[in-house]
């Protein structure tokens, strides 16, 4: 899996380029020359994102009740961090915006600016997620084992006391 992470992260990245100019484009008024051609970018997301999810599954291993975006994007800079939350966001309130936009206009025929609108507000947060969840493994492929206190008592890679047993935990930093 580690092998894969940089043709993975590279289609990510170019993934949410061309996302972000069809929807600065769509933003505009526009569609991309090729139309219908641009919802290939579907297919990207999911060779991209269905790596990401098994890489957040096996970060996210000790947690016992839920996912923790916190967690999986662990290795990314901070404001990576940042800037994914606010793309999260945006998806959200760009979605809104665009069924607001629609609801009571009949279907248009074709390709439409506001269908490529409501596209890629997704295509780019999907793409921006599994960019900084590769790039946060990239950096500190540890966090993808299992981190255990001296007793051997499972416990998380961000955690400083063992909830077992109390025993202090030697921190990681990237270079370990």
């Amino acid at each position: 899996m580690i092998a894969l992470l940089l043709p993975l992260m590279v289609l990510a990245a170019l993934g949410f380029v061309l996302s972000l100019i069809v929807h600065v484009m769509a933003l505009a008024g526009y569609v991309p020359p090729g139309g219908e051609a641009v919802f290939a970018m579907h297919f990207g997301v999911f060779i991209v994102w269905l790596p990401t999810v098994l890489l957040s599954l096996r970060l996210n291993h000790t947690l016992k009740s839920r996912h923790s975006w916190k967690r999986s994007l662990a290795g990314s800079p901070r404001w990576m961090r940042y800037a994914t939350y606010g793309l999260f966001a945006y998806a959200i309130v760009n979605f809104l915006i665009v069924a607001h936009l629609t609801g009571d206009q009949p279907k248009a025929p074709g390709v439409t600016p506001t269908l490529l609108r409501g596209f890629s507000g997704h295509w780019m947060f999907f793409y921006g997620m599994a960019f900084s969840m590769l790039y946060s493994v990239y950096r500190k492929p540890w966090l993808l084992s299992v981190a255990k206190c001296p007793s051997g008592h499972r416990v998380d890679h961000a955690d400083r006391f063992c909830s077992s047993c109390g025993a202090a935990l030697p921190q990681r930093d990237a270079g370990t």
